[in-house]
């Protein structure tokens, strides 16, 4: 009988009402693991893509937190919460008197220039009610306590804004983004800009760099078996060794020849059958000295990563 993998990536969809760390969790005990990360969070209300590195795959979770991400985002015109989303403390509610003032300013012609000019922008103030922590407390519990938060401002790049529709409780459009972009304070910063109040109704992340939904399943439908390998997700340039590298290489000792060409995040040091990672490396760009660090060194046997079915 075929085996499960015991490390890999899993792609799970994330539902609304619970947080990235409630659906690890919830991951942890389906698939029976004691390591599951995760690459980037979503907001509660959020739903969509979550990549999640589960056994030893953790050391990789890094490499996908700085990449761009795409969503899909419904916005409700007339009302405004102090976080820009569902969960947040509502500010201004004028659904049933806005309707006439928004149809009259915002004609289709106009909600699509104005949602176009995000493009221009290169920089975004983290919202005032957000996760980020303030010497040790939640940002957005500061800022409910009525403490003074000053708002840190950040480089962001917005690639795209497409498929702009107007909806029954207002408008929708999908965005793709650089890391790090808050989708609800762009809406917060629109709805200042317009004097009409806004927030986010739906969000769903459609993608995480080159990955997106597609074979993306629910919590409640995955098993060991959805878990990707790195030929699957994280494809690399492999050295292979024999024995007597392999000895080396497990107690961090190094191999100087027929290294793989420079790649941006490595290369993979490869047991003689081809399936377990040794090691993770990454260059040094001193090949006078040392022309590769180990970034990690799978070196337990218990713990190595297998790809065999």
């Amino acid at each position: 009988m075929s085996k499960p993998y015991h490390s890999g990536f899993l792609f799970v969809y994330k539902p609304p009402g619970i947080t990235s760390s409630d659906l690890v969790l919830k991951t942890k005990r389906i698939l029976g693991q004691k390591s599951v990360g995760h690459t980037g969070t979503l907001d509660r209300f959020a739903e969509g893509l979550l990549i999640l590195p589960c056994g030893d795959y953790t050391a990789f979770s890094q490499v996908f937190l700085g990449k761009d991400k795409s969503y899909f985002a419904e916005v409700v015109v007339g009302l405004k919460t102090d976080s820009g989303d569902p969960d947040g403390v509502v500010e201004v509610d004028t659904r049933e008197t806005i309707s006439s003032r928004w149809e009259s300013e915002f004609p289709m012609e106009r909600l699509e220039e104005e949602l176009g000019n995000l493009t221009r922008l290169t920089s975004q103030k983290a919202p005032k009610i957000s996760a980020l922590k303030v010497g040790g407390k939640r940002q957005s519990d500061l800022v409910r306590e009525g403490s003074p938060v000053e708002e840190k401002e950040r480089p962001i790049s917005i690639y795209k804004v497409e498929d702009i529709q107007k909806t029954n409780q207002g408008f929708s459009f999908r965005i793709h983004v650089s890391s790090g972009t808050y989708i609800r304070k762009i809406v917060l910063d629109l709805s200042e800009k317009w004097g009409i109040p806004l927030s986010l109704g739906r969000l769903v992340r459609e993608s995480i760099g080159e990955y997106d939904l597609k074979g993306v399943k629910p919590l409640g439908e995955i098993s060991h078996f959805d878990l990707r390998n790195w030929k699957e997700v994280f494809p690399l340039p492999i050295r292979t060794v024999d024995e007597a590298e392999k000895k080396a290489v497990i107690h961090g000792g190094y191999i100087w020849d027929k290294l793989p060409k420079a790649e941006e995040n490595g290369f993979y040091i490869l047991d003689s059958d081809e399936t377990t990672i040794l090691a993770w490396c990454s260059y040094e760009g001193k090949p006078e000295h040392i022309p590769y660090r180990y970034r990690k060194v799978f070196f337990d046997p218990g713990s190595k990563i297998m790809f065999s079915k």
